[in-house]
């Protein structure tokens, strides 16, 4: 048996427990992780994102962009994971396919928001599947000085 294989079974059988992070203000109805916290079985495929800058203050006529980056992990290889990035604002990104070689347990992703309008916003990873999960809310504020 092969070792990814091998340590998938040993996880599973351990039933880590994990919780959803909670949905920000304003974020998406129906397409954003439920609100507040639940405990669960943690379920693979994983997302993590970050934002770059976190905030940003300046003259917002010609918008500023936020770049998102994010780490999608799986347990079992090969694994073909399709995913999308959903926004506060309602917004989401075509759904898009991430293959994994054998072995190859974890990729990086990304993406850039580019907006004009002063305010606090987030972007989350939604992996659509082989199972149906979130990442955490990646948030920024942009304030417009002019």
């Amino acid at each position: 048996m092969h070792w990814t294989r091998l340590a998938a079974a040993t996880i599973a059988a351990l039933s880590v427990a994990a919780t959803m992070p909670a949905a920000p203000a304003g974020a998406a109805t129906g397409s954003a992780p439920p609100s507040g916290r639940a405990s669960a079985v943690m379920a693979y495929p994983t997302a993590f994102v970050q934002v770059r800058p976190t905030s940003w203050s300046g003259d917002c006529a010609q918008g500023h962009t936020f770049t998102f980056t994010g780490q999608i992990a799986v347990l079992l290889t090969p694994e073909t994971v399709r995913y999308r990035w959903i926004r506060s604002d309602n917004g989401a990104t075509p759904v898009q396919e991430l293959s994994f070689g054998l072995g190859q347990t974890t990729k990086s992703v990304s993406t850039t928001w580019r907006i004009g309008a002063p305010g606090s916003y987030s972007e989350a990873i939604e992996i659509l599947s082989p199972n149906h999960s979130y990442s955490n809310w990646a948030s920024f504020r942009l304030q417009c000085t002019s």
